[in-house]
């Protein structure tokens, strides 16, 4: 895939990894759209500073409210004309928080993921393109001191394998893919062991959280643009170490009929 000329959308993109993925876009020639609740307003201006003759859009909404979002993707098509990119990348840590970081994590991928798909399938008059959903190891590998982020993560990449199926990317020419980064130094380490649900397990939580090899925001932004220029349906990639792991997920359930 090359970038330029192309309309892309980032969730999360006033921070972390969604504004390394913002940055990288633009730097390859594409227009960037970002929707995040938080305001970043000096990475913004530096944004447009660096990027002058392209488009930089920024909308402040929740990924979480629905009806938001869709209106957030239709103010987008309008001004932009046409999406061809989605990165989604909104996501929070507070497990002690189940509602909102399910609300968040897996309904704001849905969310949108949903919204989308009007702008940029064939079947409506778009003209397709790839969805990259960000899922993490976690949600690949339990880890017990995480239960429901790790169940979010688990969530988003059972979600996202659903919508690439063959039939669906034949009537809407949109590919999806799942990134499934490991730990990456980003705000949810900030204040770790308050928001986990088990505090009884904070003394093992510092002692796994010291171990893990961790990676930068940019490593794995760097990474995601690879896994756009491979353009494959239905892959599921782990970013672990600045590189890109494809997964080969063989299928468990052996007694259901074939895929229609």
């Amino acid at each position: 895939m090359a970038f330029r000329g192309k309309n892309a959308v980032v969730t999360g993109g006033a921070g972390g990894i969604g504004l390394q993925v913002s940055k990288q876009l633009l730097s390859a020639g594409a227009a960037v759209a970002i929707i995040d609740l938080q305001d970043n307003l000096e990475e913004f201006v530096k944004l447009r500073a660096a990027h002058p003759t392209q488009s930089v859009m920024i909308v402040k909404m929740d990924v979480a409210n629905k009806k938001g979002v869709e209106a957030t993707y239709e103010e987008i098509a309008k001004t932009f004309g046409s999406i061809d990119i989605v990165v989604n990348v909104a996501g929070i840590f507070n497990d002690k928080d189940v509602q909102r970081t399910l609300l968040v994590n897996l309904g704001g991928i849905i969310n949108s993921t949903l919204s989308a798909l009007p702008y940029m399938g064939k079947d409506h008059g778009g003209k397709g393109g790839i969805i990259v959903n960000m899922s993490s190891v976690v949600g690949l590998d339990p880890m017990f001191i995480i239960p429901v982020y790790g169940a979010t993560k688990a969530g988003i990449i059972n979600f996202t394998r659903c919508l690439a199926n063959e039939k669906y990317y034949q009537r809407s020419g949109i590919k999806f893919v799942t990134v499934c980064p490991g730990a990456t130094m980003t705000d949810m380490f900030t204040n770790f062991t308050e928001k986990i649900i088990f505090p009884e397990t904070s003394d093992e939580t510092y002692r796994i959280l010291d171990r893990l090899n961790k990676q930068s925001a940019a490593d794995v932004s760097r990474c995601i643009l690879n896994v756009l220029e491979k353009d494959k349906n239905g892959a599921v990639y782990v970013i672990e170490g600045k590189r890109v792991f494809p997964l080969d997920l063989k299928p468990q359930w052996t007694g259901k009929e074939q895929a229609l």
